[in-house]
């Protein structure tokens, strides 16, 4: 898939960081603009702008999302800046308008930020998906929200992406990470 692709260089496992519903409200203000791969900010400055790609996100339209409700706004080749500190301005955006069902894909590097809702009785309906590399900890606790008893019958990907697998880049010779009681789940 598309994580597989884009996040093999930087290690052989990926997670699941974040699966949320980005709900714009009318009248509600833009994001702040943004990195999602700021989280990991001191693995991302080392090397910038060719240190690896730590993750990779999805901005999926529930409905059409346009301007006017919210639209992300990404600054086009902002993750090639040789300047990291550099955020960007507003009149540096452009909004990724998007059908109902489109999805827009984008680099953790890549500068962007949920757009203002300027409408009076719309709402921007979108769901957010990223995925981190395996040797980070993501976002979102997800073997908090999902108890292992839910996922035993799973698939083994299914429970990696959700947390409940070690980072084992090399079977077999140890360096495990996310182990409990010093096991993989």
């Amino acid at each position: 898939g598309i994580a597989d692709a884009l996040l093999k260089d930087s290690g052989p496992q990926y997670w699941m960081n974040t699966c949320q519903a980005m709900i714009i409200g009318p009248g509600e203000p833009a994001q702040t603009l943004h990195r999602d791969g700021d989280n990991w900010s001191s693995v991302m400055q080392h090397g910038w702008p060719d240190c690896p790609e730590l993750t990779v996100s999805m901005i999926l339209a529930l409905e059409d999302v346009d301007a006017a409700v919210g639209a992300t706004r990404v600054i086009p080749g902002s993750h090639q800046w040789p300047d990291y500190e550099r955020v960007g301005q507003p009149d540096e955006t452009m909004p990724a308008e998007l059908a109902a069902g489109d999805a827009l894909i984008y680099s953790g590097k890549v500068i962007h930020g949920g757009g203002e809702n300027g409408t009076q009785d719309r709402w921007r309906w979108a769901l957010h998906l990223s995925f981190v590399v395996g040797w980070l900890t993501p976002e979102e606790a997800s073997t908090q929200i999902y108890s292992a008893e839910a996922l035993q019958n799973r698939s083994d990907r299914v429970k990696r992406l959700l947390g409940f697998s070690a980072f084992n880049p090399y079977p077999g010779r140890g360096g495990r990470l996310w182990l409990k009681n010093f096991e993989p789940w």
